[in-house]
């Protein structure tokens, strides 16, 4: 099959390597005041060193008024291109090229972090956002000059092009879209006047940095559930202005709070996006980039039937920055996958959590400190338990060049995994498991499965270092009359190991319990999942959350929170509800997803028999697939 992927491209007078792009993506691995850091740099350097062709730096501020982000990245100041030009620099020491996104956040940015209040084409809040000032007609010129001064720093920075920030609700895109400008003046009204801006910033940007240094934007294919959104159609008269304008390609993305990009599908599509490149690549004849879940099977596909001419790999260079590499030497089955959780984009909007993380790559944002090197002295390590943590503790340590041998009480490796991959939406969990063990036994890790460990077991073979993953046990609430109803734990229910009947109570109303109800539902039962808590499903971040929430209400699954449970009777479920009423959920079974404790029951009886032990994944304390994987790796870092 011809490789298209490797082919050289060009955008304008810009070479690249091959037509794989890592598109911007915000990290807030900046400084406070908006600089590059040692953080940056080794982030950057790892995709680069993987193998993509053109890196695109996330998006930078070109005035503080538009920060929208903490720690977001700078450029609207002379004082940050030292450290851009040094991030540049990183870059090109592996053969990529660098581009820089140039973003202003309009009424997304923050006054808290600006002092300002935010501007937009019209005084409209976004969601939860601050009301912003309606720029006027001069105000907008100085915010196009901001993209011009912005662009020359970054050609001055040495970065190979630029590329401005037009989608994803900012403030170009604010003018572009009906929904969010109501202007009646020459930047309001039908689409020219709308795109006016756009075109402008372009425009004046091209005449600052010259015709021979690359130009593009950012363009929404689509606006999805926003009335009076961006249509397709709409998005490739845009496209045509921009090109008209002098834009050297246009990058297709999509917008909106029920954009396929931000969302979980029953079933993972991968390239779940690529008809609005596609659209675009119909009307103009600059470059088109196509971005959104692409994987690399589909990358090909999407370049062979010519529905765009490069390919933006984002969250799946998160989970592997090699995966460029991996793919040009057809190591396929090597590739950390992205399981598309959401959890990066999470942490980017966290008032909690500085820096992107990954469910799956540990080492994300900390590409240095966590560099797997080779021991010094080989050891015998016995890792127990083969589940998510136990088997990422295997691989780190056999990569390290120790002998590892791994137990596992099941019939198969997997642990969490397994179950975690069969409610509605998880089936990209599956390919995670299957990762993992195809690791383990490319390393050479001796894997003994249906082996469940003992003290004397663990004592006979004399491990140097014995790593414990031995999860969590389930836990039982105490319910008057439990004892006595049918019940059944809620992964038994997920691994057809309990009979369940039509009417069914689920008891905990986190994320196992929801998924369990929802699981359920599609097989016909009559659900009602309980949780004492005032909120259900908290512990699930908030860019799927509302549509995890949703979808449950859409399949007929009855919902109660703050309530307090009495007992099990022959009918069902005896509960107060938060109103004080007492009310009785019919109900001939009884699922449990309250949770689990960890299992240290080996532990206790090995401690002080083996030189060194470490414990990862729920058997330290339940918790998320990232967590038990980030357990892992740090163990096997540490041995």
């Amino acid at each position: 099959m011809r490789k298209l992927l490797w082919e050289p491209f060009r955008i304008g007078q810009m070479e690249l390597r091959n037509r794989i792009v890592m598109p911007a993506m915000l990290t807030r691995y900046g400084s406070e005041e908006g600089y590059v850091t040692e953080r940056t740099k080794n982030y950057y350097e790892a995709r680069a060193r993987g193998g993509a062709g053109l890196i695109i730096e996330e998006a930078t501020y070109v005035h503080l008024r538009g920060k929208s982000f903490p720690n977001q990245l700078g450029i609207s100041d002379d004082k940050f291109i030292p450290d851009l030009s040094q991030l540049v620099q990183t870059i090109h020491r592996h053969g990529a090229k660098a581009a820089i996104q140039l973003f202003h956040g309009g009424r997304t940015a923050k006054s808290a972090l600006s002092l300002m209040q935010p501007v937009a084409p019209s005084p409209l809040a976004s969601s939860g956002g601050e009301v912003p000032k309606e720029l006027t007609v001069d105000e907008i010129a100085e915010i196009v000059a901001y993209f011009v001064e912005a662009a020359l720093r970054a050609k001055k920075a040495g970065f190979d092009g630029v590329e401005i920030h037009g989608a994803h609700s900012f403030l170009i895109d604010q003018f572009l879209s009906r929904a969010s400008n109501k202007r009646q003046d020459v930047y309001g009204g039908d689409l020219p006047k709308r795109a006016r801006f756009l075109i402008e910033v372009i425009k004046t940007v091209r005449e600052a940095v010259g015709r021979s240094y690359p130009v593009w934007c950012r363009l929404n294919g689509k606006e999805y559930g926003i009335d009076e959104g961006t249509s397709l159609e709409e998005a490739q008269e845009i496209a045509r202005m921009a090109q008209d304008a002098s834009a050297d390609a246009i990058h297709v993305s999509a917008a909106g709070p029920k954009a396929p990009i931000l969302l979980t599908s029953p079933t993972f599509v991968p390239a779940i996006i690529a008809d609005l490149a596609e659209g675009i690549k119909k009307v103009v004849t600059v470059p088109v980039i196509a971005v959104g879940r692409i994987t690399p099977e589909a990358a090909e596909s999407i370049l062979a039937e010519g529905k765009a001419d490069l390919v933006a790999i984002g969250k799946g260079l998160l989970a592997d920055p090699e995966l460029p590499r991996k793919v040009a030497s057809g190591r396929l089955d090597d590739i950390t996958p992205c399981i598309v959780c959401f959890e990066c984009r999470d942490d980017v909007v966290s008032p909690t959590v500085v820096g992107a993380r990954c469910q799956v790559n540990a080492a994300l944002g900390r590409e240095e400190e966590y560099k797997i090197l080779p021991a010094k002295k080989p050891r015998k390590v016995l890792v127990v338990g083969g589940g998510p943590g136990g088997m990422e503790a295997a691989r780190v340590a056999a990569l390290k060049g120790h002998q590892v041998v791994l137990w596992e009480k099941e019939p198969r490796l997997g642990g969490q995994l397994i179950r975690a991959a069969i409610p509605p939406h998880k089936d990209r969990i599956e390919p995670l498991a299957k990762y993992l063990q195809t690791q383990l036994k490319k390393l050479d890790v001796k894997i003994e499965l249906g082996k469940e460990a003992t003290a004397a077991k663990v004592e006979e073979l004399a491990p140097d270092v014995l790593v414990l993953a031995t999860g969590g046990k389930p836990l039982v609430p105490e319910i008057q009359g439990l004892d006595k109803a049918h019940v059944v734990q809620a992964e038994d229910v997920l691994e057809g190991k309990g009979e369940v009947g039509n009417r069914v109570v689920v008891i905990g109303g986190e994320l196992v319990g929801c998924e369990t109800a929802e699981f359920l539902a599609e097989k016909g039962k009559k659900v009602t999942v309980i949780e004492i808590r005032p909120e259900m499903a908290i512990g699930v971040g908030p860019a799927l959350r509302a549509f995890f929430l949703e979808r449950l209400l859409e399949k007929g699954v009855t919902l109660l929170t703050g309530v307090s449970n009495e007992e099990v009777t022959p009918k069902g479920l005896v509960l107060t509800t938060k109103d004080g009423e007492r009310k009785t959920i019919e109900a001939n079974t009884i699922v449990l997803a309250v949770g689990s404790i960890p299992d240290k029951k080996l532990y206790e009886q090995v401690k002080g028999k083996v030189p060194e032990i470490h414990l990862a994944g729920d058997c330290v304390e339940p918790r998320t697939i990232r967590d038990a994987i980030a357990d892992g790796y740090l163990t096997g870092l540490q041995i």
